[in-house]
């Protein structure tokens, strides 16, 4: 095979020197504003977390599209004494990573980049290669990050024989915290029980918990190893060693693993690389959540509606969804599927916060007040309700009471509406009525903001809905002028259909989110609440859960991603039983994983201490909300045997 010339011969890596990372115990704290995090936010950089674009990398890589050089492939190139090719295909899975990071798309050739790495520098055949020439081997890699600039740092333990002046870390262990457009190599020395070194193993570093780490090994690239951190006192120097154990009982014989070096990556824009929020990632627009989610949880505002769409507008979180005509970014249902579900890892009521929700009819709208609208929203200005049950008319909007009766060019609004959320935070609400010249069973939709003259909020109390309010509306004889009417008179029942057939999959997608980080939670009781001298997660019947709903989960995740593809090809009918039926289902497993969560934290779980509660209520909510769960298992049944079941279901009996 012939081997292609680098682009560029210059390395543009730089070691940093530094005396000591910030750090917050070994396996750091709760974010701070002055968290690497939040500065990264602030700055406006908005480079995905090495745990999404490492997540992204597994699953993209496959044997016909092979993104991954793994140790093995790599091997046979290293002189027999040389200990392996680990250090060479974790920098070269950390390009893959890196690049994704940087929101590019991945190299095509890996392999054959990998061959002309060892033609241009023949001395990586050697094996076993210093932290110098590791630092250099990043050089090689940049000009495979156009664009942009990597930094590389070192910190190394105080007995590492691989570092003889430092910068070392403090006695506490070094900073494992995973952050955005920051990738961490661990190096590691492997020594037999006897204490035979059998060498140095590089991994990637994925993802740091309360108390264990995931880490991606060269090895074995598409199975995450998980290492529980410990520091212990040397038994032979005033200095404490850092381990990294397999989880569970410890053998006699198991090999020691003592972490030795940490190489931090940094991917840095160039200056004169303006920051585009259009262009972001999905991966790039998870991690700049989290980075805002970190801020506001030590404002308190975690769970505010307005904070979130007016901080989150400086990476586009409230256009995400709408077309790029209304200053959006024109996303597809399959990419809000994952920002959706990702919001709902944080805090079920984070799913009103993303993308342009009920304020996406309004592009249907050709007047000054819908653009006015439409801007303040992407803005981060707007946030919207929506008005459609009533007392006595709920699923069955056919029985909705309020109606709309013409006025010259313009309209005449009566009615109560009830059981809506968010109107107290609002600033606009479309309000659904009867239409006022089509047929007793046509609706009509407006947009109009909160403080309309004539539009009265009914305040309820739900259980939920942390950082929204509930209630309901109240409206007598109210003008409002065409520039108002969403559509068309009578047409309000088709915009009702198409957008909440969105809005459900998207509802189910924060549900399965929400479940999903409820098992982390459940996962970490396991592991760290000890009865009688031993974690509770000895006991296989509180793992049981775990598994199930895990699965359940990974399914309905499945099946929205299928019903997701269906609506972004338009072919709604096809995506509308799907839709109803991962919105019943996905709800409900959520809910079934939230509870078994909490009931493993006992008393601690139905405390505030932590927030399953909130979760388990919440879904309790959703159940009921944007299509209760029976009415859309009905609807599933209708789609795929027959109207004659609908018919039976909710025509009444003749006498």
């Amino acid at each position: 095979m012939k081997v292609e010339e680098m682009m560029n011969s210059q390395w543009r890596v730089s070691v940093s020197v530094v005396s000591i990372w910030a750090l917050c115990g070994l396996l750091g704290a709760p974010d701070s504003p002055a968290d690497d995090k939040v500065g990264l936010f602030e700055s406006g950089h908005f480079l995905a977390s090495p745990t999404y674009s490492i997540r992204s990398v597994q699953d993209i890589h496959s044997s016909q599209n092979p993104v991954f050089v793994a140790q093995g492939e790599l091997d046979a190139l290293i002189h027999q004494d040389g200990g392996g090719a680990c250090p060479i295909s974790a920098a070269l899975i950390a390009m893959q990573t890196l690049r994704s990071m940087a929101g590019l798309p991945l190299h095509p050739e890996p392999q054959k980049f990998a061959l002309q790495l060892f033609r241009q520098h023949p001395e990586l055949k050697e094996g076993r290669i210093t932290n110098q020439r590791f630092v250099n081997l990043f050089g090689s890699i940049s000009d495979q990050i156009p664009g942009h600039e990597l930094q590389v740092e070192i910190l190394s333990a105080r007995n590492s024989t691989h570092s003889e002046a430092g910068p070392y870390w403090p006695d506490d262990g070094p900073d494992l915290r995973v952050t955005g457009g920051e990738l961490k190599i661990l190096a590691y020395t492997v020594t037999t029980a006897e204490g035979n070194v059998l060498g140095r193993h590089f991994v990637l570093l994925k993802e740091c918990g309360d108390t264990q780490i995931r880490v991606l090994n060269p090895g074995k690239p598409m199975k995450d190893y998980q290492f529980n951190v410990v520091t212990r006192d040397s038994p032979d120097a005033n200095l404490k060693q850092v381990f990294l154990e397999s989880p569970g009982r410890q053998s006699k014989n198991a090999l020691v693993l003592e972490l030795n070096t940490v190489f931090k990556i940094r991917v840095d824009r160039h200056e004169n690389q303006s920051v585009c929020s259009s262009g972001l990632t999905v991966d790039q627009v998870k991690t700049a959540i989290d980075q805002l989610a970190a801020t506001l949880a030590v404002e308190d505002k975690l769970t505010s509606p307005r904070d979130w769409r007016r901080r989150g507008a400086s990476f586009g979180l409230p256009g995400l969804d709408l077309p790029t005509s209304a200053g959006g970014n024109g996303w597809n249902a399959e990419q809000m599927l994952e920002i959706f579900r990702h919001a709902g890892r944080y805090n079920l009521n984070l799913r009103d916060v993303v993308g342009g929700a009920h304020g996406r009819p309004a592009v249907k709208m050709d007047s000054a007040i819908a653009r006015d609208a439409l801007k303040q929203l992407v803005d981060g200005n707007a946030y919207f309700a929506v008005a459609i049950t009533e007392e006595n008319a709920g699923t069955d909007t056919k029985s909705m009471q309020s109606k709309a009766e013409k006025d010259g060019e313009g309209f005449r609004l009566t009615g109560t509406k009830l059981w809506n959320a968010r109107l107290r935070q609002a600033t606009h609400v479309v309000l659904y009525t009867s239409s006022a010249d089509g047929s007793a069973e046509d609706r009509s939709a407006f947009l109009l903001p909160i403080n309309h003259p004539g539009l009265e909020i009914l305040d309820r109390y739900a259980h939920g809905l942390t950082g929204n309010s509930f209630g309901g509306l109240k409206f007598e004889n109210m003008y409002v002028g065409p520039e108002h009417l969403i559509g068309k008179d009578g047409g309000g029942g088709d915009l009702f259909d198409e957008h909440f057939l969105y809005w459900r999959l998207m509802q189910a997608a924060a549900a399965i989110g929400c479940g999903e980080q409820a098992l982390e939670i459940m996962a970490e009781r396991l592991r760290s609440r000890h009865v009688f001298g031993a974690p509770i997660g000895r006991f296989t019947h509180l793992q049981q859960p775990i598994g199930e709903n895990l699965t359940k989960l990974r399914m309905a995740l499945a099946l929205a991603k299928e019903a997701a593809r269906h609506y972004d090809r338009g072919d709604f009918d096809a995506a509308e039983p799907l839709v109803n039926g991962i919105k019943a289902e996905g709800v409900e497993i959520a809910l079934t994983a939230c509870d078994e969560a909490m009931r493993a934290h006992g008393a601690l779980g139905y405390s505030r201490e932590v927030d399953l509660g909130d979760r388990v209520r919440d879904l309790m909510g959703l159940r009921i909300a944007d299509g209760t769960t029976d009415v859309m298992r009905m609807t599933v049944v209708r789609e795929n045997y027959g109207f004659d079941f609908w018919g039976i279901a909710v025509r009444p009996t003749s006498e």
